[in-house]
């Protein structure tokens, strides 16, 4: 064998090697929420009082209040509603239906923590986001305690914000991400925005976490605490 030959074979078995010692370090997860059966227009919100469900390595918690008909965390819905501001809206993404036009999703409303949980450590990659319908309308024309956001001319510079926050298993915080909901605060007012569409979040910053905590907030006490989610990527390491 001549020595061209050898140093190409052992050039093609490093990479060989490298590429697959990378890759057998790790798992790669998407939670779609694809595997949940569901009637046509409805969705899960806990009222069966389990307080949580299980996608993969990922715990979403939830917790139910019957006096309300209501909860805090995480349900998941298939509803499409993108036009009417109604009981449903709240388990409707503006953007009319899961991220790629899937079936299903999740809708997280904020009462108490908002938190996932993983059964092995995971790394999240990324997550689709977008709002629900009712927040949409909300803060687009101004409901019940809602303001509307700009107020009458348009230029208060208003704001909804989601932060993300990894939690470490030393329970220290890993990083922080934030993504507007909506955004008022440009100079141009035609700048402003709601989210209508699925948005991807970069999650690689939080790096190796234990769990995630969620947490809304707006320039406005009114703004109804909702948001939806899909499609969130993690790799869970060997």
């Amino acid at each position: 064998m001549n020595i061209l030959k050898t140093i190409s074979i052992l050039i093609l078995s490093a990479i060989l090697f490298h590429s697959c010692s990378d890759e057998d370090t790790f798992r790669t997860e998407v939670a779609d929420f694809e595997d949940f059966e569901l009637e046509e227009q409805s969705y899960w919100n806990g009222s069966d009082g389990s307080g949580q469900f299980i996608y993969g390595n990922k715990i979403f918690n939830n917790v139910y209040y019957p006096d309300w008909v209501s909860y805090s965390g995480f349900s998941y819905s298939n509803v499409e509603n993108s036009i009417k501001y109604n009981e449903i809206a709240k388990y409707a993404a503006i953007a009319g239906w899961g991220a790629e036009k899937s079936e299903n999703y999740v809708c997280v409303h904020q009462f108490e923590k908002v938190v996932i949980d993983f059964i092995e450590p995971e790394e999240p990659r990324l997550v689709r986001i977008t709002n629900t319908t009712f927040t949409a309308f909300a803060i687009k024309y101004g409901y019940d305690y809602a303001k509307k956001f700009g107020g009458g001319d348009g230029s208060d510079p208003d704001w909804f914000i989601l932060t993300i926050t990894g939690i470490g298993y030393s329970n220290e915080i890993t990083g922080t991400v934030d993504f507007f909901l909506a955004d008022y605060r440009f100079e141009n007012n035609e700048d402003d925005y709601i989210v209508d569409g699925w948005n991807y979040v970069d999650l690689t910053s939080l790096g190796i976490v234990k769990s995630l905590e969620f947490e809304l907030s707006s320039s406005d006490a009114g703004t109804p605490l909702y948001f939806c989610m899909d499609d969130l990527k993690g790799r869970i390491h060997y």
